[in-house]
């Protein structure tokens, strides 16, 4: 048996298949219900064919080294756990991203260090591969102390939990390189739509702007900070048209928008804000809850919504930092809850005054 397992050991090639994690720094977003990492695997084939992926394995271990946890996906059973991931296959000499699909764990573990380990094999199942990354996630914590954008009841129409549009963001696809996109600056994004008592987001033909509740709401800022790029002209009008984003650069998918510089490295952004609704202009200092524009439905925006999230810079080329949100309430139907600090996601109903 252990000459059995050498032999297999020795015909698995580590060499061939590259694996990296995507941004290099791995945040740990925390809140009540666990902790995430919110990261990319990105796996280069050096060979001259396609190779399919067989496992993806995670093992978790404390500062100290011991191991707490192992998980893994493979092609097990007659429905296998590996089609969880969207990705078959790395092209010959290519790459392809998969979604860490171990992205959230307990919140009384220690994620000291995670170690993925991926299998391969060629086609014809005769060539196997392998190949693993290691990160040393860190705890992100907010500098600002921030409130949510919009005063009143929300829903978080998407944010960015694993399957939200924000999060599946290949920024690898050709199309989307060739544009400029290289990084997901959407990693920790959110779309905000407010709604009324029922948690509906609009009334009568929906259409029309003005039939959604949100549609020139007042957007404030969620942090002190100085105005640091603004855009205001862009119509309301839902179309997008990609070709706008080579002529006047990626930040045009928000249409208008206002980035707030907070300080110590984060930067509010502000998109899809109703045409000629600034209340600000650059360089001029805002405080928290100051009013700098209006829901609208600019650039990218299928409805009025605004899209707010945390950057480590201005533009797309830079990553996204969780969010953390003060003095709000979690509605649950009759219910209620008040939340002192916490994160927000996809499908919540959340309310601040």
């Amino acid at each position: 048996m252990i000459l059995a397992t050498l032999i297999l050991a020795a015909t698995i090639d580590t060499t061939a298949v590259k694996l990296t994690a995507s941004p290099q720094r791995v945040l740990i977003e925390q809140s009540t219900g666990g902790q995430s990492v919110n990261f990319d695997l990105i796996l280069e084939n050096t060979t001259s064919e396609p190779l399919d992926i067989d496992e993806v394995q995670v093992e978790v271990r404390d500062r100290a080294g011991k191991l707490l946890l192992r998980r893994f996906v493979d092609g097990n059973g007659t429905r296998p756990s590996i089609r969880t991931i969207d990705v078959a296959e790395v092209p010959a000499g290519g790459k392809a991203l998969v979604f860490n699909p171990f992205h959230r764990f307990e919140k009384d573990l220690e994620l000291g260090t995670l170690t993925y380990h991926l299998a391969l094999s060629s086609k014809d199942g005769e060539k196997r591969y392998g190949a693993q990354v290691v990160v040393k996630p860190e705890v992100y914590t907010n500098k600002a102390s921030m409130v949510l954008p919009i005063k009143g009841r929300l829903i978080v129409y998407d944010g960015h939990d694993f399957l939200a549009h924000h999060r599946r963001w290949d920024y690898t696809i050709p199309g989307l390189q060739q544009l400029g996109f290289h990084t997901n600056f959407m990693r920790y994004s959110y779309d905000f739509v407010p709604v009324n008592v029922e948690g509906e987001m609009s009334s009568g033909d929906e259409g029309k702007n003005e039939n959604w509740f949100g549609f020139g709401r007042e957007v404030r800022a969620v942090a002190d900070g100085t105005v640091a790029a603004i855009v205001d002209d862009q119509s309301d009008d839902r179309k997008f048209d990609p070709s706008s984003v080579i002529e006047h650069g990626t930040m045009r998918v928000w249409g208008n928008y206002v980035v707030i510089d907070h300080g110590h490295g984060e930067f509010g952004v502000y998109g899809h804000i109703r045409q000629g609704s600034a209340r600000v202009k650059k360089g001029q200092a805002v405080k928290r809850g100051e009013t700098v524009a209006a829901i609208g439905a600019s650039g990218s925006s299928m409805f009025p919504h605004l899209h707010f999230e945390l950057q480590t810079g201005i533009g797309t080329d830079v990553e996204g930092l969780p969010s953390l949100f003060h003095g709000f309430d979690r509605i649950r139907g009759a219910r209620r809850i008040p939340v002192t600090a916490g994160n927000v996601d996809s499908g919540e109903i959340v309310e601040s005054k």
